[in-house]
């Protein structure tokens, strides 16, 4: 009888399923030459992915595929900082080209774990973390040379200031860079001739584009070439930008030519004071927006977007600076086709807005915190929307009280993280007062008897509607009254799922 046999390509279609679970992958490595040889792509392809025991011997490897140059730059480090335990065997020669195959540069992580595998071997020498820093540039040097593969690149221009990068060939890193279709750049430093060279040579093929001015001053030059990389690109989708003070109104003309395929637009720390907002006519397909902690938008301004041309399906605002009413009206005039929205404190102008113009919302998120009016709450029974998400930071006693008397009985779906200790006390305020129809009901409550108890005390007063229920800490051990309840909470069709704390979604257990 013949022995079952594996196509190339169905061993391919079972490596990249794998392609997340790096574990699984290493052990693919030994089954044989083939296998090892179509693993290695996929496992180079994001090394940095994860900080764990397995990064710290990445170090050795990169090293291996350091050219002579770099070897001698790195011996030259080590030995002015009196470190002496790193592997430098020059006569070896690594099975594969490593880093050709790498796909996401992330310069921050890649930093951070060469910084903490330095930590490790450097253990138990009186190195200073200051020293250890000064080798890191050649790694960036050495890996930037070598990757010809870089989908997603994530970089700093004060890389650039490196005395290692001197004669750094950044005309040939960037031809490199043709798979290119995401580029996250943090400009953090006065500029120099290597930046600029680095961004006058960006390919046309950027799909996603993500600017940090994190040094509040900017060259003119360097935002001139942010603008021409924006205006060259054939299908920007998503653009986000952090720290803009100045020069805004050249980013949004500069925009207005990605018009035809711009979709996503995040605005971090931004100052829309004398801008125009009228780019905002031009851009048909945008689906998505964000402001956060931005300031400068002033009530007349928002006029303009009552004419846009697109349809939003989700839009965000927190913790921004200017006045309540430019929020709300922008609800009024983005609202009608918003599928989720996002928003801190509303104000009761921003809920009926809500109510009134948002007709085919699904998710609303709302984040409260200690300066948010409680008069707010009885207006909440017009929102028409299914599912209430809220993220909950405040003292007030009742608050959660006032709450669940004002939720209209069309949201089938609440999740709530109350940021505050005391939560059974809250919670049980709330399931004892809210409505009886709820479908799914997510709390960052740990499950014990007493919440437990309150649980099961909502489910037979609402008639059995509860299909999904979000608890904390599912994994601990149960005592034996507990497990009863547990189990006559599933009893009643219930399924019973993990809480997450940062997002509030569920994950099944």
């Amino acid at each position: 009888m013949t022995l079952p046999y594996l196509t190339d390509d169905c061993i391919f279609y079972i490596l990249q399923h794998l392609k997340n679970n790096r574990s699984i992958l290493f052990n693919c490595l030994l089954v044989n030459r083939f296998w090892c040889k179509s693993t290695i792509p996929l496992l180079y392809a994001n090394p940095f992915i994860n900080i764990t025991e397995e990064n710290y011997s990445i170090i050795t490897t990169l090293i291996f595929c350091f050219n002579k140059e770099e070897i001698l730059q790195l011996k030259n480090q080590l030995e002015i900082n009196q470190i002496n335990n790193i592997n430098l065997d020059e006569e070896y020669k690594p099975l594969f080209e490593y880093l050709k195959y790498l796909e996401n540069y992330d310069y921050f992580k890649i930093d951070y774990v060469i910084d903490s595998c330095f930590i490790k071997y450097c253990s138990g020498l009186s190195i200073s973390n200051i020293k250890i820093y000064d080798s890191i540039p050649i790694f960036h040097q050495s890996i930037l040379r070598q990757s010809k593969n870089i989908k997603k690149l994530d970089i700093s221009s004060s890389l650039f200031y490196s005395e290692t990068f001197k004669n750094f060939n950044v005309k040939n890193f960037t031809s490199n860079l043709t798979k290119l279709n995401s580029l996250s750049l943090d400009f953090d430093g006065i500029s120099n001739k290597f930046e600029q060279e680095f961004l006058s040579n960006i390919a046309n093929n950027l799909q996603e584009l993500i600017i940090d001015f994190s040094n509040n001053f900017v060259e003119i030059t360097t935002f001139e070439k942010i603008c021409t990389i924006i205006r060259e690109q054939n299908k920007l989708k998503r653009f986000k930008i952090t720290n803009c003070y100045s020069l805004l109104n050249n980013i949004l003309l500069s925009l207005e030519i990605q018009k035809n395929s711009l979709v996503n637009i995040e605005f971090i720390n931004t100052n829309f004071s004398n801008a125009n907002l009228k780019s905002f006519n031009n851009l048909y397909n945008l689906k998505y927006l964000r402001f956060v902690t931005c300031k400068g938008i002033l009530l007349d301004q928002c006029e303009i977007l009552n004419f846009v041309p697109f349809k939003l399906k989700e839009i965000s605002f927190a913790r921004n600076s200017w006045d309540a009413n430019v929020t709300s009206l922008m609800i009024k005039y983005l609202g009608a086709s918003l599928k989720r929205l996002l928003i801190r404190n509303p104000t009761i102008s921003s809920i009926e807005n809500i109510s009134m113009y948002c007709s085919n919302l699904i998710f609303l998120k709302i984040r409260i915190d200690t300066h948010f009016n409680c008069s707010v709450l009885p207006f909440f029974r017009n929102l028409r929307t299914r599912i209430l998400n809220l993220s909950v930071i405040t003292y007030n006693n009742k608050f959660l009280v006032n709450l669940s008397n004002n939720i209209p009985i069309n949201i089938s779906k609440i999740s709530i993280y109350y940021h505050n200790s005391n939560k059974y006390f809250r919670f049980k305020a709330f399931l004892d007062n809210c409505h009886n129809k709820f479908e799914v009901i997510n709390l960052n409550c740990i499950i014990e008897l007493n919440s437990l108890k309150l649980v099961l005390n909502y489910i037979e007063r609402s008639d059995n509607s509860l299909k999904i229920l979000g608890m904390k800490k599912l994994n601990r051990n149960l005592n034996d009254e507990e497990l009863i309840l547990f189990n006559s909470i599933k009893a009643k069709g219930i399924k019973i799922m993990e809480f997450n704390n940062l997002y509030g979604v569920y994950k099944g257990i």
